[in-house]
């Protein structure tokens, strides 16, 4: 019997995926079909309303380009809707421009119109690619790219047809460009808004990340020649630019406004032609094959040999040459943009910055200056310039291939390369390529596969063929992983041949992979091997991750094995649930997290992280509870970023947790490094705790953190209450001050340098505080060096500020001045409380913890004991059971020097089995003197 598929057949997409790919489809299209409208619409406004100040073109379009790169280079990610701001922008200027047309008839308005159509190019071009970039098109989304670029192609291909059918009406052309940019913009806002989950978090580079790799020889000849290239190009885009504006120029001096509607005909066929013949190289591109970027700079010393020629009639050589022009600007930026990340990244981006914005704009200037002089003070034919300069940039661009050659084969022989796209061009660097693919060392084959994925080399999938066939496990892993990452379903009959591999580990990955690849009938199969212990693992992660055909088989199983009495079937259901990665199966997990081995807790731990199911986190957070968890705690959690906050506010405002738990939690939302991460931070900033609150205003200063709107008022009442406690201390230190009772003496200098301290503690917060109310360099070096005897360089800091009441009350704080002194500014502000000498210490036991440290809370009690009055027992007594031992072993110290045994021992005798033995021995003491003293 025949086997028939039916068409559509096991094919599932995905909305989450499919849409948001639809939409920057959508986008690209609407931005091409923009560029070529815009182009083509102010240079026919140019030619119909002036024709004046042609060599003032590239001379006006490099300053423009100046300003605008020099703006794009500034602009920072700090928020999602840069790329369609950016478009926004463009559509904008273009709509200024189209409705000052109708009122200014000055000639330069006709030129400046013209020169806007480079700004506009390069806004829509970078806001586009910036969206693109963080959707991932350059990572593993081959087919995306692939559908982007036939769009743009179908973009300048519309806006051919679009100048053919308006070639009259240029303002109104430039106006629909505008349009359809604004909604390219809307599509880009509504990605940024609603897109989360397939966007990539960043498109910038972190310049911890991107470290350069030296600056020999070899290098600075790469980049000499690279920028002299990159120049070049410029120069004989702009003499270019100005031959064909002054033929079309002369080509409608010749004849009537049937004449003109031909120059609409020769634009609107150019980027048609464009279209048409850049299609063979996307199907060279689709079917596998790779030409060299490189070569594509060829095409212009090609270019500048066709305007030496005067062998065509005038209306086709232009379309040819103009043809031409288009698809060698894009070649060019496709090459100029790979060839400096041979040295790293960074140097990639900085080399790309300092062309876009000094290296071409200046060439630009040059060309005008050239074409000048050469047409109007030595009245010569500027063929021949353009003859030279096509020798000289043909020998330019075979010295720059080849450098690049030769760098990118010294750094791949010495295992240098460190990511980025590669030209795998040149019969040298393929030749590497076999070697090591072909090598038997593992290490060496797997180098090459990830320069040849990082190079985004749509051979990929055919090495990933071949490397399942390697006789090194690791090699077969590799590629397996790699299959199941980027859903190469092409590799499916590969996958199931490695399911009967000899290898155990090799088996129960295939057996995975297919499931995720396969169709119903895989899938069948995986379900068959189920019983088999050897595959059992993969099979189950298989089908929980496709989650279709025995999927309730295999949760079934993983759940029996999650609670099975066998360790090793525990430890099977806890990775089983982490690599199938389906958020629908995690209940078996909670039982897991809590399991009484630590290996079985730790490998669910490792699944958590890889679920990232907000179910699971407070399971995970009582992980924290044992100490050999909770390394293993915190990576899952800082797995879970932004998405575990609820949980952890939660678990920071509560006593129920250790303070040292708190600290750390605080310190891991630190580690998320993102503006939500900060923001939740600052909420917590006024938390009771005074040891928590000193972290999370460390984190945001460590962050750069600024308080704005809102914000600022928070921060003005935080250090509003944090000089209220400076002048309820500084009130008790005056009384403590002037005790007399020589018999305390030892004890109230113990408690004063503690209150001193306290001082100190608060000053430190105070300096924070500020540092996110007035951020500034100088305050950042002093507090990452912060010494409490630098109080002068403090009030240095604080006088810059500027003037109100509250800098007034820190200068207070700060200033070499007497306890009375600093009370005479303070005390009229917050009224601290007028007590005796035992309600100041008294006060001081009945603080709560974490408001002051533990040590100011021993010295207190220490006092109140040699005090001896019955005032302070039921301070004491509340202070028997603190969590710290030695505030404890205090108060019971205080309580049996104050009170009478019989009576000690009615309040003291659940100490006598406290769990520290210092707490208990001092308990006995007092009741019976069988311990030992400490004081």
């Amino acid at each position: 019997m025949k086997n028939e598929k039916k068409l559509g057949e096991n094919l599932f997409f995905s909305a989450e995926e499919i849409i948001p790919a639809f939409l920057l489809i959508l986008c690209a299209f609407l931005k091409t079909l923009a560029v070529a409208v815009t182009d083509a619409g102010t240079m026919l406004f140019y030619l119909s309303r002036s024709q004046d100040y042609l060599i003032q073109v590239p001379v006006a379009a490099a300053v423009l380009l100046m300003i605008v790169w020099g703006v794009l280079a500034a602009v920072k990610e700090k928020s999602p809707y840069v790329p369609a701001c950016l478009m926004f922008v463009a559509a904008g200027v273009s709509v200024l421009f189209c409705a000052g047309s109708f009122f200014a008839e000055s000639r330069v308005y006709g030129w400046a119109f013209l020169v806007w159509k480079f700004g506009f190019f390069v806004l829509t071009e970078v806001a586009f690619w910036m969206a693109a970039f963080r959707f991932g098109v350059f990572g593993g989304r081959s087919r995306l790219l692939y559908f982007v670029l036939s769009a743009t192609v179908a973009g300048w291909f519309s806006g051919g047809i679009l100048v053919l059918a308006f070639a009259e009406y240029s303002v109104r052309m430039v106006c629909f460009a505008a349009v359809a940019t604004c909604f390219a913009a809307c599509i880009l806002k509504f990605l940024a808004d609603n897109g989360s989950v397939p966007i990539l978090n960043r498109f910038t580079f972190d310049k911890q990340k991107i470290k350069r790799q030296g600056n020999d020889s070899l290098q600075r000849k790469l980049l000499l020649l690279f920028y002299i290239v990159s120049g070049l190009i410029a120069f004989a885009t702009g003499m270019y630019i100005l031959q064909f504006l002054i033929n079309m120029a002369v080509f409608n001096s010749l004849g009537d406004e049937e004449t003109f509607s031909d120059s609409a005909c020769l634009l609107g066929s150019a980027y048609m032609a464009a279209a048409f013949l850049s299609l063979p190289f996307l199907l060279i591109r689709r079917i596998g094959k790779r030409l060299g970027l490189l070569i594509g700079l060829y095409l212009f010393p090609v270019l500048l040999a066709l305007l030496c020629l005067d062998a065509y009639p005038p209306l086709l050589s232009m379309l040819s040459v103009q043809t031409l022009f288009i698809l060698s600007l894009f070649v060019k930026e496709a090459a100029l943009q790979t060839v400096p990340w041979a040295v790293s990244l960074r140097t990639g981006y900085r080399s790309a910055v300092l062309r876009k914005s000094v290296i071409e704009p200046v060439a630009l200037i040059l060309s005008g200056v050239c074409f000048k002089l050469v047409t109007d003070v030595f009245e010569a034919e500027i063929k021949y310039v353009n003859a030279t300069l096509a020798v000289i940039l043909l020998l330019s661009v075979a010295a720059l291939k080849r450098t690049y050659l030769t760098l990118v084969l010294n750094l791949l022989n010495a295992h240098l390369w460190r990511g980025g796209r590669l030209l795998l061009a040149g019969k040298k660097i393929r030749g590497w390529l076999k070697e090591n693919l072909e090598s038997e060392d593992s290490q060496n084959v797997l180098y090459a596969l990830r320069v040849v994925e990082e190079s985004e080399n749509e051979l990929f999938p055919q090495y990933l063929k071949r490397a399942l066939h390697h006789p090194d496990k690791d090699v077969r892993l590799y590629a397996l992983a790699k299959i199941e990452e980027l859903n190469i379903a092409g590799l499916l009959p590969e996958v199931i041949a490695s399911v009967h591999d000899d290898d155990p580990a090799i088996r129960k990955t295939a057996v995975c992979v297919m499931c995720f690849l396969g169709g119903k009938e895989e899938r069948e199969k995986a379900q068959a091997l189920i019983d088999d212990p050897a595959v059992r693992e993969g099979a189950l992660a298989g089908l929980l991750a496709a989650g279709r055909e025995g999927v309730f088989t295999a949760i079934k199983c993983t759940a029996d094995l999650s609670v099975s009495p066998n360790r090793e079937d525990r430890l099977i259901a806890a990775r089983v649930l982490g690599d199938a990665g389906n958020t629908a199966f995690y209940q078996p997990l909670t039982a897991l997290l809590a399991d009484y081995d630590p290996d079985v807790c730790r490998a669910a731990l490792i699944a958590a992280g890889k679920l990232k199911t907000p179910s699971l986190l407070p399971a995970v957070l009582e992980t924290f509870r044992f100490p050999d968890l909770r390394e293993n705690a915190s990576e899952t959690l800082l797995q879970f970023k932004e998405t575990a906050f609820d949980h952890i506010g939660a678990v920071l405002i509560s006593d129920d947790y250790p303070v040292q738990f708190r600290i750390m939690l605080v310190k891991l939302a630190a580690r998320v490094a993102s503006p939500a991460a900060e923001q939740f931070l600052f909420d917590h900033i006024r938390i009771e705790d005074r040891r928590i609150r000193f972290n999370i205003l460390e984190a945001l200063f460590r962050a750069g953190y600024k308080a704005a709107g809102k914000d600022s008022n928070v921060i003005r009442l935080c250090l509003y209450d944090d000089m209220e406690k400076a002048a309820n201390i500084l009130t008790a230190l005056d009384a403590l001050e002037q005790n007399g009772q020589t018999e305390l003496s030892p004890s109230l200098d113990l408690l004063k340098d503690a209150l001193n301290k306290e001082v100190n503690f608060i000053k430190e917060r105070v300096l924070l505080l500020l540092s996110l109310f007035y951020p500034s360099k100088a305050l950042a070096r002093f507090l990452n060096g912060y010494r409490t005897d630098a109080d002068e360089d403090a009030v240095t800091l604080i006088n810059k500020f500027p003037a109100d009441e509250l800098k007034t009350l820190c200068l207070a704080l700060f200033e070499n001045k007497t306890v009375q002194q600093r009370l005479a500014v303070l005390r009229p502000q917050f009224y601290p409380p007028v007590l005796t000498l035992n309600g100041y210490v008294r006060d001081i036991l009945e603080t709560p913890e974490g408001q002051i440290t533990d040590w100011t809370r021993i010295c207190a009690a220490y006092t109140a004991g040699n005090a001896n009055s019955v005032e302070f027992v039921n301070a004491l007594t509340v202070l028997s059971a603190d969590p710290d031992p030695i505030v404890r072993e205090t108060a019971v110290w205080a309580i049996g020097r104050i009170l009478p045994r019989e009576e000690a021992a009615r309040l003291i005798y659940r100490n006598l089995n406290d769990s520290r033995v210092c707490v208990a021995r001092m308990a006995r003491f007092i009741m019976d003197g069988s311990g030992q003293m400490s004081f």
